[in-house]
């Protein structure tokens, strides 16, 4: 197993980042680590923590700075693992991460997932530790992202099958719909794999993220692929139905529901009741964006 981290000035996490996740794999694995262009003393201490033999680093080079699909992408072409894992420079792995994902992953699914504990300053907030089944796994990709990317282990195969990583703002969500469309399974585990660090200079925290995240084309093509494969037919995002008129928003918010409601109730149980309360937040997320005409889509709340 290789567990690939880009970095880019963390040098306060780094080191916490790198003996948590050494400390968690096995021993025939590997931790890579792309520095994209670090201008603190982040390459300083990987260079301290290089003296174990499993850290391997990387420089970015001429390429560096482009952002973390081309890092990941880098990433992915300097290993040749069975297996493939992410890690983050501001992260923390819990100690059984790859103990509980790793046989997962073997006999279940082709990209496993774990919850989450967030760090927020110096306090920790549980995320919900329930398991996200293949079956239903697809359905949240058609209401929101519901897997932390550094918690990822996959077989590589089913990564390289849909052309790995891509520049896209939202470089994770793209590649969990394309994995899905092409009949990956993708699971998450109940337990706690990671503390995730929550942060205001977080990428994702950005206003411009969103809105680029939000426009992106490549993204919508993807969404659109996968609920035709799930649901039978080419669905906009939601955040794309938010932009619309009153009128054609509703009709489109309608059919929507209509399509997904009976595939939601045929997985029944916890993880179909689970899916129909996401369902009704995420429709009532869409009636509530103020219209087009009255608002700039800068403005709107992106993060769905």
């Amino acid at each position: 197993m290789s567990v690939i981290l880009p970095v880019r000035d963390s040098e306060k996490t780094i080191r916490r980042a790198v003996t948590s996740t050494l400390r968690a794999m096995p021993r025939d694995s590997e931790l890579v680590v792309l520095d994209d262009g670090s201008t603190d003393s982040t390459v300083v201490i990987l260079d301290e923590l290089s003296k174990d033999t499993r850290l391997r680093v990387l420089q970015g080079g001429d390429e560096a700075g482009r952002g973390v699909g081309p890092a990941l992408a880098k990433l992915m072409a300097a290993t040749d693992s069975q297996f493939v894992a992410r890690m983050d420079a501001d992260d923390i792995s819990m100690p059984w991460r790859f103990r509980e994902t790793l046989p997962l992953v073997r006999t279940s699914a082709d990209l496993v997932f774990t919850a989450i504990l967030k760090l927020q300053g110096q306090r920790l907030v549980p995320g919900l530790p329930a398991s996200i089944s293949p079956g239903a796994f697809r359905l949240h990709l058609l209401l929101t992202n519901p897997a932390c990317h550094p918690t990822l282990v996959a077989r590589r195969e089913a990564i390289d099958r849909v052309g790995g990583y891509r520049a896209v703002p939202s470089e994770d969500y793209d590649l969990w719909m394309r994995c899905a469309t092409s009949g990956a399974r993708l699971l998450r585990a109940a337990s706690y794999g990671l503390i995730y660090r929550i942060h205001p200079t977080q990428v994702t925290a950005s206003k411009s993220w969103q809105i680029a995240s939000w426009a992106d084309s490549q993204q919508a093509a993807a969404y659109a692929d996968l609920s035709e494969r799930v649901v039978g037919r080419r669905l906009p995002r939601l955040v794309q139905i938010a932009a619309l008129d009153p009128t054609s928003r509703e009709r489109a918010v309608r059919e929507f529901e209509t399509l997904l409601s009976p595939a939601i109730a045929e997985l029944g149980g916890l993880q179909g009741a689970i899916l129909t309360r996401r369902l009704r937040a995420r429709v009532k997320w869409v009636r509530d964006q103020p219209t087009a005409t009255t608002d700039k889509p800068e403005q709107r709340d992106l993060r769905a």
